[in-house]
């Protein structure tokens, strides 16, 4: 069986056995690979106490046509980041992102811009940075990396202008995201009549995730309110198009929309 080495990000582990473990790892160049390691409870592993999640690995792991899992061979950590596990808010964070670059990563596909988006974000937080915030760089980039951008300035449907429906601090612009994002007055209304769910959202919180987007400016320089009112649009946004709430997702979308109408 050849044999294949690469840095990787566990999405997922758990116990197979007595003493082995099955782990699901985003590779950078080889894409999602599920990988038994075989005695990784035993101290004389060769990647025993090696597979914690959070952390980059250097794996190394022989595949044959056809198994469902490969075998892992050795393992060492790259990157420690134990940080994220003292910290519940930032081990919460931590555990999202993992979960939604298990959606965006296919088995035999490399896709590199995720794992190093993924990187990006569990560094995020192992340096303390708010975990929302790190949380919301890497759902927008996410969505990025697999084409789902919502449009934010202009229509998502005939690619003109959006104008807010009313002036004001307070104004509000039509969005659905069911078609793509924000939407001029005449597409919402099409929209509509095309049976989609249409809505509105502060004008603001979009222009401030076009900046994060643009890296113009950090989540972080957010404050909580904006943050969270960011997150709230983007985390519902994903969850239509994933077509699936992640487990995840479940506390923070339990509460009231927070870009509803007053």
């Amino acid at each position: 069986m050849p044999a294949v080495r690469d840095r990787a990000l566990l999405l997922r582990r758990f116990p197979y056995g007595e003493s082995s473990l099955v782990c699901h790892a985003l590779s950078r160049t080889h894409g999602r690979v599920h990988l038994l390691a075989k005695g990784a409870y035993r101290p004389t592993s060769r990647f025993y106490a090696a597979l914690d999640l959070f952390d980059t690995l250097e794996l190394e792991w022989n595949s044959a046509p056809g198994r469902e899992l490969a075998l892992l061979a050795a393992g060492e950590i790259e990157t420690r980041r134990a940080r994220i596990a003292q910290d519940l808010e930032a081990f919460h964070a931590a555990t999202t992102l993992l979960e939604l670059a298990g959606f965006g990563a296919h088995e035999g596909h490399a896709n590199p811009e995720l794992f190093d988006l993924l990187a990006t974000g569990l560094d995020a937080l192992a340096r303390g940075v708010v975990p929302d915030a790190a949380a919301v760089e890497f759902e927008l980039g996410l969505l990025h990396n697999l084409g789902l951008a919502p449009a934010l300035a202009a229509c998502a449907s005939c690619g003109g202008a959006a104008p807010p429906l009313e002036p004001g601090p307070a104004a509000r612009v039509a969005f659905s995201a069911g078609s793509g994002g924000r939407l001029c007055s005449a597409c919402a209304d099409a929209a509509r009549a095309a049976g989609r769910r249409v809505g509105t959202l502060p004008s603001a919180v979009l222009e401030r995730a076009v900046e994060i987007l643009a890296r113009r400016v950090s989540a972080c320089a957010l404050d909580p309110d904006e943050l969270e009112r960011v997150r709230d649009f983007v985390a519902r946004f994903l969850e239509v198009h994933l077509e699936s709430r992640p487990a995840s997702y479940r506390r923070f979308l339990s509460a009231p929309n927070r870009n509803a109408r007053p």
